[in-house]
């Protein structure tokens, strides 16, 4: 049940995951060699097999925390990675980690100190998790500009739904 629901929870946001330049300003292709990213692509990086493989790989791999489950935790992590030339994944980052919902009955039971604690491990716990599985990922077919491989950005969602007991 657990996989079923995270699962559901993955395959709704990482359809919105994107691919995109580490800076913010796009690099003229006379400089592509001497700079690490690009912004226009010919092709994206992705996971092998595709979007359908990906998710399957993330419903088989991803576990939810206990500690997230025993407070009925519910949120999610932008996990950002580097897809390098030849497709490893580098640079495992987490950001925008939030705390979307939790079982109020127990959380309003520990006191304000033991609340904010508990909100930083819970996004602490997603975002290991997030690192965690990435990790575990094989090496993806590299995004491509002008016929050559190129390292890119990837940003990936990932939501946390308490399970049903």
């Amino acid at each position: 049940m657990k996989q079923t629901i995270i699962t559901m929870l993955l395959a709704f946001t990482t359809m919105g995951a994107a691919a995109q330049s580490a800076d913010s300003t796009c690099i003229k292709s006379d400089t592509l060699r001497n700079s690490p990213f690009v912004c226009e692509l010919e092709q994206q990086p992705t996971f092998p097999g595709g979007q359908e493989a990906l998710l399957k790989f993330l419903k088989k791999n991803v576990q939810y925390p206990q500690l997230a489950e025993d407070y009925g935790v519910e949120g999610r992590v932008i996990m950002t990675f580097i897809v390098d030339k030849d497709g490893a994944l580098t640079g495992i980052s987490a950001h925008d980690c939030k705390i979307e919902r939790f079982n109020t009955t127990k959380f309003s039971q520990e006191t304000e100190a033991k609340q904010k604690q508990l909100k930083e491990q819970f996004a602490l716990q997603f975002a290991k998790e997030g690192a965690r599985v990435i990790r575990k990922m094989p090496k993806w077919t590299p995004g491509q500009h002008n016929g050559e491989n190129v390292r890119v950005k990837y940003d990936l969602p990932i939501r946390f739904y308490a399970p049903f007991k």
